[in-house]
C-alpha cells in the first residue's frame, strides 16, 4: 500500500461547544441575519465577518473541504460532523483596524472560490454560501465529486489506516467466508460511501506450505478495485485485503 495517498481530515469538535456556537451563532437575540450568498463558477464571494464574535461559515447542501489565508489573520474552527467553519480574528477587541482578509475556500463538490471577509464591529453572525443546483447535487456524495481514482485512494486510504471517517458509514462485519482449504478468509470491516462499498478482508494461509496470492483472484462482478498488503504469505501468516465495489441495489 505504499501508494496511498494520505489525506488530512477536519477534526472532530467537542460536541457541547459545537452546540453552544451553534446557539451563539443562530439564536442569540443580537445576531445579524444570515448572510446567503450565491456563488457561481470561479466566483469570488465577498462576506462580512464578526471583529469579536465568532462567524459560522456554511455550504447549502454541501461541506467545506478547506479554507487557506495567511497565517495569523484569522482563526479557523472546521467540524468534520457538519462540513462547518467557526471563524473568529485572533486578538478580539483588542485588534484594532483589520483589513479585508482574502483566501481560497474549497468544497466538497470540488470547485474552489476566491473568499474576501470584510471584518465588521457585529454580533454573531451566519454566511451561508449555495453553490449552482448543478453542484450541490455533486455536493450531496464526496466520492462522487471527485475524481474516481482520487475517491477509490481515499477510501483504501481509510481501510488500510484503520481510519472511521465521519463522511462513511462503517459496519464491522467480522463474517468467516470459504475460500479454499488453503486460506481462511474472513470479512472485517465494511466502508459504505455513497454508492460506493469498500470491504477489508484478513486472508490468512492455514496450511503447511507457503502460499503466493494473486489479485486477480478476487475479482468479481462489480469489483472495480483489488489490493494485497502481501502476496507471498508463510504457513501461518496472513494478510490484508482491499476490495472496492459498486453497492449492490438491495443494499
Amino acid at each position: 500500500m505504499k501508494r496511498l495517498i494520505q489525506m488530512t481530515h477536519l477534526r472532530r469538535r467537542n460536541r457541547p461547544i459545537l452546540a453552544m456556537a451553534l446557539v451563539a451563532a443562530l439564536f442569540s437575540s443580537n445576531a445579524l441575519a444570515v448572510q446567503i450568498i450565491e456563488a457561481g463558477d470561479g466566483a469570488t464571494i465577498y462576506a462580512k465577518v464578526s471583529k469579536k464574535e465568532m462567524t459560522r461559515l456554511s455550504i447549502d447542501r454541501g461541506r467545506v473541504a478547506s479554507l487557506r489565508v495567511k497565517d495569523g489573520e484569522l482563526a479557523i474552527d472546521p467540524d468534520d460532523e457538519t462540513g462547518q467553519l467557526f471563524l473568529s480574528i485572533p486578538g478580539g477587541d483588542k485588534a484594532g483596524a483589520v483589513k479585508p482578509i482574502n483566501g481560497f475556500l474549497t468544497t466538497d463538490s470540488g470547485h474552489t472560490y476566491t473568499l474576501i471577509l470584510q471584518v465588521v464591529d457585529t454580533p454573531s453572525d451566519s454566511i451561508v454560501i449555495k453553490e449552482p443546483r448543478a453542484k450541490q447535487a455533486a455536493a450531496k456524495n464526496d466520492f462522487k465529486s471527485t475524481s474516481y481514482d482520487k475517491a477509490v485512494k481515499r477510501l483504501v486510504s481509510a481501510m488500510a489506516n484503520d481510519e472511521v471517517p465521519d463522511d462513511m458509514q462503517i459496519k464491522e462485519i467480522g463474517q468467516r467466508l470459504d475460500l479454499w482449504q488453503e486460506a481462511a478468509m474472513t470479512l472485517e470491516r465494511q466502508y459504505v460511501a455513497g454508492d460506493i462499498v469498500g470491504e477489508r478482508y484478513l486472508v490468512a494461509n492455514v496450511s503447511k506450505d507457503p502460499m503466493v496470492l494473486d489479485e486477480r483472484e478476487f475479482y468479481r462482478k462489480g469489483v472495480s478495485v483489488v489490493a494485497l498488503d502481501q502476496l507471498n504469505l508463510a504457513p501461518g501468516a496472513s494478510t490484508r485485503l482491499y476490495v472496492i465495489r459498486e453497492k449492490a441495489q438491495n443494499e
